[in-house]
């Protein structure tokens, strides 16, 4: 009896104090408020509207060097072999392995150009692909992959408008290769991934042989030619920028890519 009388006691001195203090209410202690900073107005041309950043130093970035692995499985062996054969052939259509009898500058244009075609070949077929919906259970797990490449059409056909214009043709496509594509990556899917892993290599490959060689000095007709105004317009390059930057631009997009 003495303890409930005690509890008794201490809820209501508890609810005693609650009260007076609701009664005597809260007093309000002023806080300072800081100013907002004003909106920052950036500019057309601003550092910090440029792509892709430049988080490394250039020379960092032309230091690295991409090393391609060694191919493991059949479909990864079947895929190297069959890349290694294509890229021969584009080479020899271009006339870059005859490039000594003739002007450099022209074959190797004509090989960026054959090259980015070969590589657009997975994407469009992928397009073409994913546009029939009847062929979704054909397509079965590939999609997500196929919906991944598709990604890749706009900057793709940029690269591709860009290599254009500095070489000054326009740019030609087949209807038929993304078919052959597609029929051997619905019959054997490891080996139509590992095309198109092998094919990105080979083009990264490329575009950093083209570097070395502007660099070195080899091609100055090339090296001075001014960079077209497509891709000045989209990396926001300035008017002296020569189609050494433009591949340079390009071939970050691919290393990014990849």
């Amino acid at each position: 009896m003495a303890s409930r009388a005690a509890n008794s006691g201490l809820i209501r001195a508890s609810n005693a104090a609650i009260v007076h203090r609701r009664q005597q209410g809260f007093t309000p202690v002023p806080v300072e408020v800081e100013a907002e900073a004003p909106w920052l107005r950036l500019s057309r041309d601003a550092p910090q509207w440029q792509l892709p950043h430049n988080v490394w130093s250039s020379e960092s970035i032309c230091g690295v060097r991409v090393s391609v692995m060694s191919p493991g499985t059949v479909a990864d062996r079947a895929a190297y072999g069959l890349t290694k054969v294509v890229c021969g052939v584009l080479d020899m259509a271009s006339g870059f392995k005859l490039r000594r009898w003739g002007n450099p500058a022209d074959a190797w244009l004509r090989r960026l150009q054959l090259f980015e075609a070969a590589s657009a070949v997975p994407v469009d077929w992928s397009l073409r692909a994913l546009s029939r919906p009847r062929w979704a259970r054909l397509l079965g797990k590939d999609r997500g992959w196929l919906r991944a490449l598709s990604l890749q059409e706009e900057q793709v056909s940029l690269h591709q408008r860009m290599v254009a214009a500095v070489a000054e043709r326009p740019m030609r496509s087949s209807t038929v290769l993304p078919w052959a594509f597609g029929a051997a990556q619905l019959l054997w899917p490891r080996f139509g991934k590992w095309c198109v892993d092998h094919a990105q290599d080979n083009l990264l490959r490329v575009y950093d042989e083209l570097l070395q060689e502007l660099d070195n000095g080899l091609l100055p007709d090339l090296s001075s030619k001014p960079a077209p105004f497509l891709a000045r317009q989209h990396y926001a390059l300035p008017a002296t920028a020569t189609v050494r930057d433009v591949i340079e631009k390009i071939h970050l997009d691919d290393r990014l890519a990849r």
